[in-house]
């Protein structure tokens, strides 16, 4: 099943014109952007992001004013983290079919990844309000209660998701999620190998699974996980900047800078692998190099907790090349995200200022 809840078969029902007495005879028979539409959602089940992403913009190129085929096209992008080229196309979809469940849907998970939390809620609301009996809504609704911290809502909501479609991908990887924040990762785990298996080929699941394996220690489970998802996503700055992680939290410092760089390399705009190569660079004492990659990092975070860490080591690193003014704006910044980080005091408090 695709992660929107539906199959091929079912999202051929979505994309065929609307019958009218006139042409009955007629929509037994493919059209091209029927055709393109069921190769991009082979596609995107297989977990090819990319492929799905040209058939997509193919199927709207024919046919623009297609809602499904920007639903594709968003969730494509998704999964690549092209963030706000998601969020237009499923805006883009809702527009052209305002009473879309699904393109609500859509909306919701690119609005709640892109960290609008409030307009995802407000999406998934919608698409819950359209079609009630559509989990992946309730998923999605359910992932910003967890970002937002609700548990007890995420707990619920996420209930009614499972008991809609306990087969759907996107449950089984919001489950996985909420056990995660809820710190549960020997459970986290085991969920999210249950979503592997409804979706082997989705990486950003390998990679899930990755990241709650080294929240438990698990290092060679989160080196495999890792090494997983980057077979199927080469091109992915992640999987790179999570061995990277591995091999710094070892002190292996010229093993992480190396992973680091590939992928700085691959996505330069990947804010995890800026912060984590800067940081990297900041633990060995090379200020000078860890300035850039810090810097961008900051300009590129969107969540507080890495962003105080990296605003943090940036503020440490201005103060070693004696940069004190600059050194007091990001220790008062850090402090700002996050008031008990003691270090950033101590910054502070080394350069005289109150």
């Amino acid at each position: 099943m695709s992660a929107i809840g539906v199959g091929a078969s079912a999202y051929m029902l979505l994309v065929q014109p609307t019958p009218r007495a006139d042409d009955e005879l007629e929509i037994s028979k493919p059209t091209p952007i029927v055709d393109i539409m069921v190769i991009a959602a082979d596609a995107f089940d297989k977990g090819d992001w990319r492929a799905a992403d040209e058939l997509y913009a193919q199927a709207i190129a024919a046919s623009p004013a297609s809602a499904p085929a920007h639903i594709g096209e968003s969730r494509s992008l998704l999964f690549q983290y092209r963030f706000n080229e998601a969020v237009a196309h499923a805006r883009r979809a809702v527009e052209l079919e305002p009473r879309s469940a699904l393109a609500q849907a859509a909306l919701a998970q690119a609005l709640n990844w892109s960290g609008d939390l409030d307009g995802a809620a407000a999406a998934a609301r919608s698409s819950i309000d359209l079609n009630p009996r559509l989990a992946d809504a309730y998923a999605f609704l359910a992932e910003t209660f967890a970002d937002r911290h609700q548990i007890a809502e995420a707990r619920r909501t996420l209930d009614q998701a499972i008991a809609i479609d306990p087969n759907s991908v996107e449950p089984r990887r919001v489950q996985a999620y909420l056990l995660e924040t809820e710190g549960r990762y020997a459970d986290a785990v085991d969920a999210y190998q249950d979503a592997i298996e409804a979706a082997p080929r989705f990486a950003h699941l390998h990679l899930s699974l990755g990241y709650a394996y080294r929240a438990l220690g698990r290092t060679d489970q989160a080196l495999a996980s890792f090494r997983a998802a980057g077979e199927l996503a080469p091109l992915d700055a992640r999987p790179l900047t999570g061995i990277g992680r591995l091999h710094m939290a070892q002190d292996d410092f010229d093993a992480a800078l190396q992973y680091f760089q590939q992928a700085v390399g691959l996505d330069a705009s990947y804010a995890a692998a800026q912060g984590q190569l800067g940081t990297a660079y900041y633990l060995q004492g090379d200020y000078a190099q860890a300035e850039p990659p810090l810097s961008r990092a900051v300009e590129l975070e969107r969540s507080p907790d890495p962003l105080s860490s990296y605003r943090h080591a940036l503020g440490w690193t201005y103060y070693f090349l004696v940069d004190y003014e600059r050194a007091e704006a990001q220790f008062r910044q850090t402090l700002a995200l996050n008031p008990g980080l003691d270090g950033a005091r101590q910054g502070l408090a080394a350069i005289g200022a109150p």
